[in-house]
């Protein structure tokens, strides 16, 4: 087991670390078990403050980072080059600087497709990147409990807006709902039994509880795993009927209203 690396660093992800997410997710979770590149790009972009990843810092070979490994880097007009550019901030939620389908907030409902053409050049990367070696993504929802709809994606309209149906309406990150819903918790495989999992769930919890953005976290895990999250502080409240992933799921669930997490 290789120690753990230094400049181990925690911090909201954003659009830019979408890549690295979903390169995680399919080394940890099997195929019926992953959220996908749609959903999480959904959640980032719906909810970014209600995730944390942890990264390593990497040098490069080079003392360049390609597009796809350094999502920090450091994007401006070449004068070679006719391609498009511009500078990208990890911690933006809402740029538009990222490949592929992003969403954009409207009144606080839900938020609208954006697609568009990623043509850009890399330059000036910095001689290290982030590599991703653990991370929690979570939405709200309106329930006490994590549902089906809660893991989906809603429908919206071209304006960006939910469509007005009943079911539509608990589908997907509600921002008034009270419970935060963690749909994935995930360590890269290279740094398991590190107690990863561990310190980051704590450090996500306290967060939220800081915050006070909701009054609950509740958590879908497999029965094996359940003494896991109930050492953190967490309560099992017995099977789910969340059919994601075959089902087989167990209901748990912390207040935030008086938790602490135990070192």
């Amino acid at each position: 087991m290789a120690p753990l690396p230094e400049h181990v660093l925690i911090r909201p992800l954003a659009s830019a670390d979408i890549e690295q997410v979903v390169k995680l997710e399919s080394q940890t979770f099997p195929s019926n078990e992953r959220a996908g590149r749609e959903k999480t790009r959904y959640r980032l972009h719906a909810a970014p403050e209600l995730s944390s990843g942890m990264f390593v810092r990497v040098p490069t070979k080079k003392g360049r980072c390609s597009k796809r490994d350094c999502p920090r880097s450091q994007r401006s007009h070449s004068s070679d080059s006719a391609s498009s550019t511009s500078t990208v901030s990890s911690t933006s939620s809402t740029s538009s600087q990222s490949s592929g389908l992003h969403y954009r907030q409207q009144d606080g409902l839900l938020p609208a497709p954006i697609e568009y053409n990623d043509e850009i050049n890399v330059t000036a990367c910095p001689r290290s990147r982030e590599k991703l070696i653990a991370f929690v993504i979570a939405t709200k929802c309106a329930t006490e409990y994590i549902t089906d709809d809660a893991l989906e994606i809603p429908e919206i309209d071209k304006q960006g807006y939910r469509k007005p149906t009943e079911v539509n309406g608990q589908r997907g990150h509600v921002e008034t709902g009270n419970t935060i819903a963690v749909e994935s918790i995930c360590v890269d495989p290279e740094y398991q039994g590190m107690k990863l999992g561990t310190t980051i769930l704590r450090d996500f919890v306290q967060r939220m509880s800081t915050q006070a953005v909701a009054g609950r976290i509740a958590i879908l895990a497999r029965e094996d795993m359940a003494p896991f999250y109930e050492n953190l502080g967490f309560y099992d409240a017995g099977p789910s009927t969340v059919k994601f992933g075959g089902g087989g799921w167990h209901n748990l669930w912390m207040s935030l209203e008086d938790s602490e997490v135990d070192d």
